[in-house]
């Protein structure tokens, strides 16, 4: 069984979908379980307990990633635990994607709708909306509640309490509206309680992912603003909130984090509610949303409760023979998912494995440290023995990848002689590590002296005094400044699933490997959980806090995304001030930030052969001057008990919407 999963997964056999665009194909492999032998407001829907079983229908899911509590539609931060959460108590977006990735309109929300392009060059989507929309609470959703979305996420109140503030970054006025230039948000229009309409700047038009843009759920805004009877308003000029004081960080911001925070009573759209989130045992209570009406496909709900539930990987096939947990996906690691197989061998459980849009990368934050300059960031992945790392974590479900890119997705597959011949594999090579290093003027002591190859100590660079901001150690000797070959690196703590496997294979085979220090480069390593590391990278902490801002950590393991339903890395390498909190590696390269840019917002939607030759280009600029060092690319593996009927989970299709289509035997 096992030996034919794993063929399935290196591509012996795939299964094609159709796509948004163009051709999507995926691997996924199913071992599915034996069957078992046995206008006004409308009701509020009534209460009913969670956590212990009552026979009611209900499943515990359990996720290996920190459940922090933050439910600000990662406007703020994300992490794994949180995103399930979110995902299943927000929905009715007026556009999503389907299983196959392709965006389409929700009919079940959208009455009807309109696009037309302005003599300026911008575009108007003029939106109506379904008449029996209401939220979880059983109050009316209007066109209010979808101009908020953006409305409050860019506000410059929201941006006063640490929000990304790019929400609604490509619709008319949005630049204006976040920096407090204009109090309205101008591209946003109300024409009815049923009707709105967002007009698209003209840089934005075209966009290969098309309706994507339209991707907003609806708020009940007043949950995050303080008392003061909150109404949106529309005089003609665009969109603002009007209230008993003024929408401002001073007077809204408490409340704006409240809101993040608010668990009970929280008013919901998507196919549960929120009954109860405690961070400190780690686990949500969702109960099901009466007043859903479905998705895109009409689809509701069957299970009434979901307790997601934070789990160690370590133990937790453990908790799932047990029964104290029903589901667990986002298994990477290659001797978990032979368990697993193993699991559904028994045909007690099922089992769904395929390939992830996603790759394993040591993240760098290029403007300080050795970081900063090209030479390094290349020794390191010439340190790193890639291919022994991503046998030992995967076990032959993973493959080394040389860009940002998967073979989960479309045009990886198309161009994968391409990817092979003309990017530069880094294959492991330790002497052409030093090599460069050399060359890049690593050639000193501490003292000013030339350098010994070989000795063991650590390697100096003459650099100017503005290049050591923020890096302990360099020394000044006769006026000259010389900076240590020592880079901080941040890991995972245990208990993060693939992550935490890969943190310690990477302090075997590079921060604590003789050939990393015989090459004189020592690394620091810390761990932390999840969240904290979030914030290091992202240089802001959630709520603020100062700590983050500060560069403190160049190296960083992780597990990243490329998303299953587009592949979107616009102002991922912006110089725009405004936008720079999305420039996480802090790299400005301006190349690399034309093609992203060109990729998206230069191609109609259905030129595949456009944005396939751009993302190709994009790609060899990525591995020509490594701002992250890729991995390898890994499959992910969902396990559930037998009980669970109907649930299938693929690269495009998680937990969120595969749930819905699940019923307990």
């Amino acid at each position: 069984m096992k030996k034919v999963v794993s063929l399935l997964l290196a591509g012996v056999m795939v299964l094609s979908l159709a796509a948004c665009g163009g051709k999507k194909e995926t691997t996924a492999v199913t071992t599915a379980p034996a069957e078992s032998k046995t206008e006004t407001e409308a009701e509020p829907q009534s209460e009913s307990s969670g956590g212990e079983n009552t026979g009611a229908s209900q499943i515990v899911y359990g996720v290996t990633s920190t459940i922090a509590g933050d439910m600000g539609l990662n406007q703020w931060s994300s992490v794994g635990g949180d995103k399930p959460i979110l995902f299943l108590i927000n929905a009715y977006s007026p556009t999503c994607y389907d299983q196959d990735a392709l965006w389409l309109w929700d009919e079940t929300v959208v009455e009807s709708h309109d696009a037309r392009t302005n003599d300026d060059g911008t575009l108007t989507y003029t939106i109506q909306l379904k008449d029996d929309l209401y939220f979880s609470d059983g109050s009316k959703i209007t066109a209010k509640n979808y101009v908020a979305y953006p409305l409050l996420f860019s506000s410059p109140a929201a941006v006063a309490v640490s929000a990304y503030g790019t929400a609604g970054k490509e619709y008319v006025g949005h630049q204006e509206y976040k920096n407090g230039e204009n109090s309205v948000f101008e591209g946003l229009h109300l024409i009815d309680d049923r009707t709105f309409s967002i007009t698209v700047a003209k840089d934005y038009n075209p966009y290969y992912y098309g309706l994507a843009l339209l991707n907003i759920f609806p708020m009940a805004y007043e949950q995050w603003l303080p008392d003061g009877n909150w109404d949106i308003a529309d005089d003609g000029d665009g969109c603002y909130f009007k209230g008993g004081v003024e929408f401002d960080g001073a007077n809204c911001g408490e409340a704006i984090t409240a809101g993040r925070y608010l668990y009970e009573g929280r008013i919901c759209s998507g196919p549960y509610y929120l009954e109860s989130l405690d961070t400190g045992a780690g686990e949500a209570t969702l109960k099901v949303n009466e007043h859903y009406n479905g998705n895109f496909e009409g689809q509701k709900a069957d299970i009434e409760t979901i307790i997601v539930k934070a789990v160690n990987s370590a133990t937790m096939l453990d908790a799932l023979k047990t029964g104290s947990v029903d589901l667990i996906d986002g298994i990477g690691e290659g001797d978990i998912i032979n368990a697993c197989l193993d699991l559904a061998d028994t045909g007690e459980y099922g089992a769904d494995c395929y390939k992830y849009s996603g790759y394993m990368k040591l993240f760098y934050q290029c403007d300080w440290g050795p970081t900063q300059y090209e030479p390094v960031r290349k020794a390191v992945a010439y340190l790193t023995n890639r291919e022994e790392m991503c046998q030992e974590a995967t076990l032959g479900y993973g493959n080394v990848t040389n860009g940002q890119y998967s073979f989960a997705q479309w045009m990886a597959q198309d161009m994968e002689e391409e990817l092979s011949t003309e990017l530069e594999a880094y294959a492991y090579n330790p002497e052409k590590a030093v090599e460069i290093l050399k060359e890049d003027g690593w050639i000193y002591n501490a003292d000013g002296s030339d350098y010994t190859d070989g000795s063991g100590e650590l390697r100096y660079k003459k650099v100017s005094k503005e290049e050591t901001a923020y890096m302990n150690g360099c020394a000044e000797v006769n006026g000259e400044w010389y900076m240590p070959l020592v880079l901080e690196y941040l890991g995972h703590a245990e208990g993060d699933g693939i992550e935490t496997v890969l943190d310690e294979l990477l302090t075997i085979y590079l921060c604590e490997n003789e050939n990393t220090s015989k090459a004189g480069m020592k690394f620091n390593r810390t761990v932390m959980a999840d969240s904290e590391l979030l914030s290091y990278l992202n240089r802001r902490g959630a709520n603020g806090e100062e700590k983050y801002t500060q560069p403190s950590y160049n190296v960083i393991s992780l597990a990243s995304g490329l998303g299953a339903a587009k592949f979107d890395k616009t102002y991922s390498w912006t110089f725009d001030e405004n936008l720079l909190a999305n420039n996480k590696n802090r790299y400005f390269n301006h190349t690399l930030d034309d093609l992203s840019m060109d990729m998206i917002y230069g191609v109609e939607a259905g030129d595949d052969d456009t944005f396939k030759d751009i993302w190709f280009r994009y790609q060899k600029e990525f591995n020509n001057t490594l701002p992250e060092v890729p991995l390898f690319n890994w499959t992910y593996c969902a396990v559930y008990n037998g009980k669970l009927n109907g649930f299938q989970e693929t690269n495009i299709w998680s937990f969120q919407y595969a749930i819905l289509y699940a019923s307990v035997k």
